[in-house]
């Protein structure tokens, strides 16, 4: 009889167990698996299923702002052009791509890499840049798209192959490599595709500069972004994957204008994403840059800087304000360069030994001269140790133990007995050497350092030794310093200032210490706030009718070269000392001298005497000022235009339509 196993049997019961048991361990395994996929990586599987479902991100450039002046001319904007782009395959070269490129063109993958290094050599030849100019333009659109890339990766957490590395589908975008190209060059490449494979014609924007030689200082210009800005400044200013973000072959400004205003004209790159049935999953528009508008007229600048140039030995500065508002109406230095084309004329503005590229009128320092009395006067009359009518003794020296240090150099056998207008109008020095021993009390050296000390406050109060706030980099500071305030009441010694300076100076003379903070940039909160001088109205009224003297009465330090017979100008003029060389000349003042209505400052490096070389140029500027309407009783802006339109250069409002952005910068792949 055969052995049958029965229910009953123990071994029959543990076999069964075992079965059960491995059964409920596989139940438990596809359960806990079902739990990890749909519940615990659940969002993350979704996601990863949604980006196969979309198309490679791309990003929309943006439109930079415009800079105009104060009547609404546009001094910076950008136009319509035509840039040379290159897909980047054609730059990265991989075995795929020439492989696949080879297939494609039926060739062999060297007739690939031959044919690529041909294309290089021809647009080296058609646009006449060099090969090594080329590759370092390549090496940046290839580090452009890395950083693309890896802002893709921020923004969606895995690596997606983005539309700025394909070539031949129909979301590939190409890189600028050549920016503004003429039109003969458009054309060539347009015609002949056989001999240009890689390289693309593409509608975009160039900044323009229709002034490019007036004021250039002051409208400044652009520059791609290098290394450095991107790991400084420039990179840590936004997040990875911020739109605003700079990358590799982005511009900025470099000076002036568009660098103090780079933030507000730049805008924000936008950004889109489509399905691959091509309907819109995420659209981001780009943000324009906004416009800027500046206190500056154009049309007087320009024939500042004309009669700076014509009557100057090449370098000087010269600078207008509005006493009434504090606004920079003319900002001109002499030498310049052109903004248009700054780029090609770089090296040789490097050599020029005129340094056209320093901003005089903000960064050139000088010793201020005779033109400081107008400080001194001002802090004798109002520390109460003279008055317009008290006279003081000049004999030609201050005194016989300083003979050779403390003279009067305008008149050696001196004024005698002189009141204030006569110092000021003849600009007697050794009555300012009184002024700086009565404002400490004698001429002892803990009075002349009390003097020292009046002297410094009343600088300071005159915005001496500080930047105006206004916004333009690098506007020096200058330096004031009195040590002995006999020399520094005459505008020597430890005194350096900006022609800007100078001309605040004279506005707050000119309004009794009214004129309020100066302003380049409207609308813009770069200033900063300065306490108002209020100023003695009757002492004041005094001190301009000296400036007025000095000018328009025989005598006057300025009569015969700053006098005209239908304005009364206010000033004064300066010789100061510049260590080598002739002294430089000054002329600083207002007009008219009666009711101010601008101040100015001019200077002239080693130009002589302030009288005979700077005040015929500051009374061409008045006379400038005078044909453009700003020394009547209208309103301090112009009736000619409105300043700013709300637009951006291109003739469309801020959500208007859109052209592709400023171009890339170039570094080391061999090209081919």
């Amino acid at each position: 009889m055969p052995f049958v196993l029965r229910p009953c049997d123990p071994l029959y019961a543990t076999r069964l167990k075992a079965v059960a048991a491995v059964l409920g361990v596989g139940v438990l395994v596809v359960l806990g698996c079902l739990l990890e996929i749909q519940i615990l990586q659940g969002a993350r599987y979704r996601d990863e299923a949604e980006q196969r479902l979309r198309r490679p991100p791309g990003f929309y450039p943006t439109i930079r702002g415009t800079i105009f002046d104060r009547h609404g001319v546009a001094l910076a904007q950008d136009t319509g052009a035509y840039d040379v782009a290159v897909y980047f395959p054609f730059i990265e070269m991989s075995d795929d791509f020439v492989s696949q490129m080879a297939k494609r063109w039926q060739v062999s993958p060297a007739k690939v890499r031959e044919r690529v290094v041909h294309m290089w050599q021809e647009l080296s030849r058609l646009t006449l840049i060099p090969l090594d100019e080329l590759q370092r333009r390549a090496d940046t659109i290839a580090e452009r798209v890395d950083v693309i890339r890896a802002s893709v990766v921020e923004l969606h957490g895995r690596r997606i192959r983005v539309r700025e590395e394909t070539y031949g589908e129909r979301t590939s975008v190409p890189h600028p490599i050549i920016y503004d190209a003429d039109l003969r060059a458009v054309g060539v490449i347009n015609s002949r595709p056989e001999d240009f494979p890689g390289l693309a014609v593409e509608p975009t924007r160039r900044r323009e500069y229709p002034y490019g030689n007036v004021a250039p200082h002051v409208v400044g210009y652009l520059g791609e972004v290098t290394r450095e800005d991107l790991d400084g400044r420039a990179g840590a200013a936004y997040p990875p994957g911020h739109l605003k973000r700079y990358w590799p072959g982005d511009v900025m400004g470099r000076a002036g204008v568009e660098a103090a205003c780079e933030d507000l004209l730049r805008g924000s790159r936008g950004l889109f994403q489509k399905g691959i049935e091509g309907n819109f999953l995420e659209d981001i528009e780009p943000v324009p840059g906004r416009d800027v508008n500046l206190t500056l007229d154009i049309a007087l600048q320009a024939d500042a800087e004309e009669i700076l140039d014509r009557a100057t030995t090449g370098r000087g500065a010269a600078v207008v304000l509005d006493c009434r508002t504090g606004e920079v109406l003319v900002l001109a230095s002499s030498p310049r360069y052109d903004v248009r084309s700054f780029q090609a004329d770089f090296p040789e503005l490097l050599k020029d030994a005129g340094r056209p590229l320093v901003n005089r009128a903000i960064s050139g320092l000088y010793p201020m001269g005779s033109t400081f009395k107008a400080v001194t006067a001002t802090a004798g009359l109002h520390e109460g140790v003279l008055t317009p009518r008290t006279f003081l003794t000049c004999e030609g020296i201050l005194n016989a133990e300083h003979a050779d240090r403390f003279r009067c150099h305008i008149y050696p056998s001196g004024h005698g007995a002189i009141p204030l207008r006569t110092a000021i109008q003849k600009s007697c020095n050794v009555f300012f050497y009184h002024v700086a021993e009565l404002l400490g009390g004698g001429s002892g050296k803990d009075q002349l350092g009390r003097g020292a000390s009046r002297l410094q406050a009343w600088a300071e109060q005159f915005g001496l030794g500080q930047t105006s706030g206004m916004g333009l980099r690098g506007e020096a500071a200058g330096r004031i310093d009195v040590g002995d305030p006999r020399n520094m009441a005459v505008g020597q010694g430890e005194l350096l200032v900006t022609p800007l300076q100078a001309a605040q100076v004279y506005g707050l003379v000119a309004t009794s210490g009214r004129m309020p903070p100066l302003r380049l940039i409207r609308d813009v909160g770069l200033r900063e706030e300065r306490r108002e001088l209020r100023l003695n109205p009757q002492l004041m009224s005094a001190l301009r009718d000296a400036f007025a003297a000095a000018v328009n009465e025989p005598g006057g330090t300025g009569y015969g070269y700053a006098n005209l017979p239908d304005i009364a100008i206010a000033g004064k003029t300066g010789t100061a000392q510049a260590g080598k060389g002739e002294d430089h000349a000054w002329f600083d003042g207002f007009a008219p001298a009666e009711n101010p209505r601008i101040a100015f400052a001019v200077i002239v490096e080693h130009g002589g005497h302030g009288g005979t070389t700077a005040a015929p140029i500051a009374r061409d500027l008045v006379k400038a000022c005078q044909a453009h309407g700003y020394l009547g009783d209208r309103p301090p802006d112009s009736p000619n235009g409105k300043p700013g339109n709300g637009r951006n250069g291109n003739g469309r409002p801020p959500n208007g339509v859109l052209a592709p952005e400023p171009p890339a910068k170039p570094p080391s792949r061999p090209l081919g």
